[in-house]
Order: structure tokens, then C-alpha cells, then sequence
């Protein structure tokens, strides 16, 4: 995994999804995040999208957090070929303070919330490599039942 993530980029780049993971079995198209419609937000949950750039690729991730801080949601990255992948994303956020990984590879992120609009933090993959990463954060935003991010041109996820 990490070989081919340092050849395309595309590993690494998902881990730094917002800091919030790559993971080596992304869901694909009809497995929980894709061809969904938006719904109507769960009561007491806050809904944000964090955008960026990792490397060669570029991620939208959605985050829902509740009332008692836990943090859930889903991340698209779309490589330098186009391609999209989903990742699904768990964790917490306290007094500004996001911790989130991606339950099946082991990666982690930590970061903080900032003032600015943004959040940013390490990524820290499960071989102990680490990067720094940064997001645009968008406030009250749709997302589809499990809290992806809203299917939009250039970021649906295919079908292989």
C-alpha cells in the first residue's frame, strides 16, 4: 500500500483526507455513500465540509458532530486520474480538538478547529509516517444518510 502510495500519491493523499485517512479498502459506488440524496440534518447535529488539496489530489470530506462531541462522516478523494473513492471517517471533537480515524486501517488524525474557517492537524498513518494537513471548513452544509458529502459533477464516485 505504501509503495503504490508513493508512486501515484494516491495512498498518501487519502490519508491526509483532511487529515482524516486513507484506508486500504475504499467503498465504491453502492456500498453506503454514493447516489444518495441529501436528508434532512439529525436533530443536534452539526454538519461541515472540509475541502482541500493533499499532494496530487484534492478531498471533500463531511463531517456530523453531535451534541456530545462524537464525530462522524465520509471523505471523497479524487485522485490526479479522476478517479473518486470514499472513505469513511469516526472520532471525536472536543474544545476545538478533532480527533478522527478511519476504524479499518488504524490511521489517525489529530487536529484543531480554527478561528479562521479552517481546520488542520497531523495525519499519522499506521507505519507511523505523518503529515500535516489542512482543510477550508464550510458550516451547515447537506449531506446524504451516513454523512457523506452531497454527490456533485466531478465527484461521483464510479463504479470498477
Amino acid at each position: 500500500m505504501l509503495r503504490r502510495a508513493a508512486a501515484m500519491g494516491k495512498g498518501a493523499a487519502g490519508l491526509l483526507l483532511l487529515g482524516l485517512l486513507c484506508l486500504p479498502c475504499p467503498v465504491r459506488a453502492g456500498q453506503g455513500t454514493t447516489g444518495q440524496r441529501a436528508v434532512a440534518p439529525v436533530p443536534g447535529e452539526v454538519t461541515e465540509l472540509w475541502e482541500g488539496s493533499v499532494l496530487s489530489s484534492d478531498f471533500r470530506a463531511t463531517v456530523c458532530i453531535n451534541a456530545r462531541g462524537r464525530l462522524r462522516g465520509a471523505a471523497l478523494l479524487r485522485t490526479r486520474g479522476g478517479q473518486v473513492d470514499v472513505y469513511h471517517l469516526e472520532g471525536s471533537v472536543r474544545e476545538g480538538r478533532v480527533e478522527a480515524r478511519h476504524p479499518s486501517s488504524g490511521h489517525h488524525f489529530t487536529g484543531r478547529l480554527m478561528d479562521d474557517g479552517k481546520a488542520g492537524g497531523t495525519l499519522r498513518l499506521k507505519s507511523g509516517l505523518s503529515f500535516a494537513i489542512e482543510a477550508r471548513r464550510t458550516p451547515d452544509v447537506p449531506v446524504t444518510e451516513d454523512c457523506a458529502p452531497v454527490p456533485t459533477d466531478g465527484w461521483r464516485v464510479c463504479k470498477e
